[in-house]
């Protein structure tokens, strides 16, 4: 009997395929940087100059814990943060890390192409998404993509930086590509 993983796919299985990608949209890093940046310099002007905000300002530990969390924890979170796409004989396996993945099985998709998308005009930007008018998606950056339909009718687009091998991998778990 084969050990089941997190996701429930064989631990012993190799995957038909794996991909792994970082959220690298500028919008994606440009709060990250803002946040860290008032951070930052909100505990420089309390803690080194003696200028703290405000006129009931919070102690010098609090604004150290701050720091820590938002200035070093959130750009660390960020770097973390990654979109995991597996193929397995029984099931493609999406992923943001460290959160929890979804699971679908292969019998569930009735067919998928690879296609061209726009994540900000269909989905409103990268990252899991949901709306009436496009289906789910998960992306983590880029244009290229895999669109799925399921038994149930819904659309699920998966991006990828490798678009074609998910989809070639998909045709071998037994599903129509188109």
């Amino acid at each position: 009997m084969q050990e089941q993983g997190a996701n429930g796919a064989d631990k012993g299985t190799p995957p038909l395929f794996h991909e792994e990608q970082r959220f690298q949209i500028w919008m994606f890093w440009v709060p990250i940087a803002i946040v860290v940046g008032l951070v930052w310099y909100e505990l420089y002007q309390q803690v080194f100059k003696g200028n703290p905000s405000g006129s009931h300002p919070i102690p010098d530990w609090a604004a150290w814990t701050l720091a820590i969390v938002f200035g070093i924890g959130l750009p660390v979170f960020g770097y973390l943060l990654r979109l995991i796409t597996e193929v397995r004989p029984d099931a493609l396996i999406l992923r943001v890390f460290p959160f929890r993945g979804t699971r679908v099985p292969v019998g569930e998709i009735e067919e998928a192409e690879t296609r061209d998308y726009s994540a900000q005009q269909e989905y409103s930007g990268w990252g899991v998404k949901n709306t009436r008018r496009s289906g789910r998606a998960y992306t983590a950056f880029g244009t290229k993509g895999v669109q799925l339909v399921l038994a149930d009718g819904d659309r699920l687009l998966v991006g990828s930086q490798k678009a074609g091998e998910l989809a070639a991998a998909l045709r071998e778990a037994g599903v129509l590509v188109r």
